[in-house]
């Protein structure tokens, strides 16, 4: 099947389609479907679609005998999951796009608020009327998207129809909602509040995935007892509008902008409002009023909201002091942002909206026809009035609907609220087809175009780094918070105004030590040492991929143990730099490789004779920059027992030094037989014997995780003889159970069992444990022994059906997630493997990965944890069966 990924899957929905009807539905595969940017999906929607219908003969006939009507079809099936899912739950909604005369109505507010009330009037519960407007939601969010993806609106024209649909169903909600809460209370019929729209929604452009901003705002002078009642009401009208029922939620709802924010009530008069704002009131905060709009309320309430913002944000001249407040306020916000960051990263939608609210307030008190609430409208004016040239305005609105329309195709696939391009290939791919682009790499391009022409545009506007001031103080003032780090790391290099200059001059030499400070001011030391690895970062060239661990192979073993350090950090310093970059390599296994590396330089700098056996995390390639190297040291000729000693206590002496110097983890020993309290080194008959006579199951269990890292075979032999000598009987399954809770229990705080990456609830043990027990039951089903890698571990769990896809796939990810959260704290300088409380700290972390706020990163965090450990916990039931 031409067009397809998986021609098998197609050829069989087709088949089964077939043989529904007579008609020759050839060209329906060949032209609407195989060549939409998402044939696999399209198709499999349509499959789904069609056997949902009531007639699934007669549908499927319709769609064939009119193929003009089926491209927009297989477009919206196959570019969001969300939308298909709601035509296969409705499939009369796919009337609306498969008649063409639907696709030519723009949803008006008035119209679409007269559809929902007699909606609302049928229904004969507020429980149906919620789901009614949940329905409304899904009837005109159909053909807005269709139109989208087809290119048959203009983008500004979706962002205003989507608008206005939420615009209506607000209004509804707030009615109905209002209408079930007064039943029975001594209250007005109509609800006494105003409803202001904020932000997106406020300039009426809001996206597919949007929250929306959200001020309420009650008339003056009501009783204490109405107070309480619209505190109430308004409780239950978030959750109205927030709860997910079988359509989904209408909208997440945010009031952080009310006045106080999060500290202050969710409704207030309209005259404590204007105080506030008159008299409390941050720049920022009378900034974010330009985009503000009452939606319904209250004769008088609206004009007088209106008015107050004229008089908040435009009744005086913007002071110079003030201006720079608000620059130091965006550069506060850019300094979290992730490159990949469509909406708050350098050159983004944020950028674009930020730079055209400044102008409206620096000329919008002398000039009120600048003062609209809509981006491009207000670019559009501020062009019209002077005040910016028309090449400048037509640069930034065309950058503006092109980020917004990414961001929409983003937030389409899965109806979530990212700002993010995807990282993965396939999914870049898939992003670029439904944006209308041929590949990932020409979508690349035209983002890099735009965003680099915003950049351009906002520095030269606003902020220009060459202002005739000092390089210096142009760079630390661009860093703002971040700028006592900076100054620490420049500084200290020799002929620092050099690169001060560079940084000045080169974007992308100062976004690349943005986020280097930010995401790791644990390497600043390093950085500030070396004038090498500094001119690296700025001229880009350590993002090239280059064997590090190889360049400390090459060192002869008569190197100054001094120069040997300096090659170490400088190659740790590397890996942890390109990875925060996005390097694509695996962290944990080049770490490991480095450690290698290192080791065997020591061993060859004693001419050790003795085995170096890598146990533990160090064995898996998961190492982290927070990880020891836990290890076991095995000679196999008993003559060379007491040299063998000897060097090992100088190899563990020569570690010390360089890990003093910054250059190695430290090496953990304990898991050698008899712990602290035996030899450094075993002889391979010693361990024989000690696992006859003397070795525990936890002894046995830390040695299925070995690896020989500069050894014979027969030492990796040996220690995994020993740890599946004895099978895993029910009490010994019971012992070991019992050993990891004890290391819960005396190795984490119980407030912090939730947030330990490595040992608590859902942390790397969990999966670490659950591989390895399944591996002792089952050593020949899982082929235990002859994997090394975690991953390649799962993969033979899962080729021996002990886990299904779906746990592998969860274990996988899950894994993922908490090495990169555990490297992100060493980098932080956040001891201990623990998630932080302090919201600072949790908001850098967040950042960093990605997340808009350390709320949002502890939701998502918390869901993988609690995956993990429901499968570690499910496992050891079946276990135990």
């Amino acid at each position: 099947m031409k067009g397809f990924a998986d021609p098998e899957r197609a050829g069989k929905s087709i088949e089964r389609l077939q043989a529904l009807t007579d008609l020759d539905l050839g060209p329906l595969w060949t032209g609407a479907f195989a060549e939409c940017p998402a044939p696999d999906a399209a198709l499999t929607n349509f499959d789904r679609w069609i056997m949902a219908s009531s007639s699934p003969g007669t549908t499927l006939e319709h769609v064939a005998q009119h193929p003009r009507l089926a491209p927009p079809l297989a477009l919206l099936l196959g570019a969001s999951q969300p939308l298909a899912d709601a035509l296969i739950q409705n499939p009369e909604l796919a009337s609306l796009v498969l008649d063409p005369s639907e696709l030519t109505v723009v949803p008006q507010r008035a119209s679409i608020e007269r559809e929902g009330r007699a909606l609302l009037q049928a229904a004969e519960s507020h429980a149906y009327r919620r789901d009614r407007l949940r329905f409304l939601k899904q009837r005109w969010t159909v053909p807005i998207a269709v139109c989208d993806l087809a290119g048959l609106w203009e983008p500004e024209t979706v962002w205003r129809a989507l608008s206005d649909v939420a615009d209506a169903l607000l209004v509804l909600a707030v009615e109905s909602t209002w209408a079930n809460f007064a039943q029975g209370k001594e209250v007005p019929e109509l609800c006494p509040m105003m409803v202001v729209a904020v932000g997106k929604l406020g300039g009426r452009e809001v996206n597919y995935s949007s929250d929306v901003d959200l001020v309420y705002v009650h008339v003056d002078d009501i009783d204490d007892a109405l107070e309480k009642h619209l505190q109430r009401f308004c409780e239950l009208l978030g959750r109205a509008l927030s709860e997910r029922m079988g359509r989904g939620s209408l909208y997440r709802v945010d009031l952080r902008l009310r006045p106080f924010g999060g500290a202050g009530p969710i409704v207030r008069s309209m005259r404590s409002v204007e105080a506030y704002y008159d008299l409390h009131a941050e720049l920022w905060e009378s900034q974010a009023l330009i985009r503000s709009r009452p939606l319904m309320g209250p004769e008088g309430l609206p004009e007088r909201w209106n008015t107050m913002v004229e008089r908040t944000t435009f009744g005086h001249k913007l002071s110079e002091f003030a201006l720079q407040e608000i620059l130091a306020t965006r550069r506060r916000i850019e300094e979290h942002a992730p490159e990949d960051d469509l909406k708050r990263g350098s050159g983004g939608i944020r950028d674009i909206e930020f730079l055209t609210q400044v102008l409206q307030m620096v000329y919008g008190h002398a000039d009120a026809s600048v003062r609209e609430p809509a981006t491009c409208d207000a670019l559009r004016a501020l062009v019209k009035a002077g005040r910016i040239p028309d090449s400048d305005g037509e640069a930034l609105i065309d950058a503006y609907r092109f980020l917004r329309q990414v961001e929409h195709r983003c937030q389409l696939v899965g109806d979530q609220q990212t700002h993010r391009i995807p990282s993965q290939p396939e999914a870049r791919e898939h992003l670029a087809r439904i944006t209308g682009m041929a590949d990932w790499a020409e979508l690349e391009a035209t983002l890099s175009r735009h965003r680099r022409a915003v950049r351009e545009l906002f520095r030269r506007i606003l902020m220009p780094l060459d202002s005739g001031g000092p390089p210096r103080d142009s760079v630390l003032g661009w860093l703002g918070a971040l700028a006592p780090a900076a100054g620490t790391w420049f500084d200290a290099l020799p002929a620092s105004e050099a690169f001060y200059r560079g940084l000045s001059e080169n974007e992308g030499s100062l976004g690349r030590v943005k986020r280097l400070l930010e995401e790791a001011p644990v390497l600043v030391p390093t950085f500030q040492q070396s004038t090498a690895l500094t001119e690296r970062i700025l001229s880009g060239e350590i993002e090239e991929l280059e064997d590090v661990a190889a360049r400390i192979a090459q060192l002869p073993p008569d190197t100054p143990l001094d120069q040997v350090a300096d090659a170490l950090v400088s190659a740790k310093a590397t890996l942890a730099t390109r990875w925060l970059l996005g390097s694509d390599e695996q962290l944990g296994v080049e770490l490991c490789r480095l450690w290698d590396a290192a080791l065997r330089h020591c061993h060859a700098r004693l001419y050790a004779t003795f085995d170096l056996v890598a146990l533990g995390s160090y064995a898996l390639t998961d190492s982290s920059f927070g990880s020891d190297l836990d290890m076991v040291f095995l000679v196999e000729d008993p003559r060379l027992q007491n040299e063998a000693e000897l060097q090992a206590q100088q190899f563990i002496a020569m570690l010390a030094r360089l890990r003093r110097l910054g250059a190695v983890p430290g090496v953990d020993l304990r898991l050698r037989p008899e712990g602290r309290q035996g030899l450094l080194v075993r002889t391979y008959e010693g361990l024989r014997a000690y696992e006859l006579e003397r070795m525990e199951m936890w002894e046995r269990f830390a040695l299925g995780f070995s690896r020989p890292v500069h050894a014979a075979s027969r030492a990796a032999a040996e220690l995994l003889r020993a740890a599946y000598a004895m099978p895993l009987s029910p009490p010994r399954m019971k012992e070991l159970v019992a050993m990891k809770k004890r290391i819960e229990s005396e190795r984490v705080m119980p407030q912090h069992v939730h947030r330990h990456v490595k040992l608590g609830h859902g942390g790397l043990s969990d999966i670490e444990w659950f591989v390895h027990l399944y591996e002792m039951r089952y050593p020949t089903a899982t082929a235990a022994g002859e994997a090394t890698t975690m991953l390649d571990r799962l993969r033979a769990l899962s080729r021996a059906h002990l886990i299904n896809a779906v746990e592998f796939s969860e274990l996988v990810e899950g894994r993922a997630h908490l090495l990169d959260v555990r490297n992100r704290l060493a980098l932080l300088d956040y001891a201990g493997d623990l998630v932080p409380e302090n919201p600072d700290k949790l908001d850098r972390l967040a950042h960093g990965m990605g997340f808009e706020t350390g709320n949002a990163f502890l939701a998502f965090h918390g869901q993988v944890t609690g995956t993990v450990r429901t499968i570690y916990e499910e496992g050891l039931e079946r276990l135990n069966a």
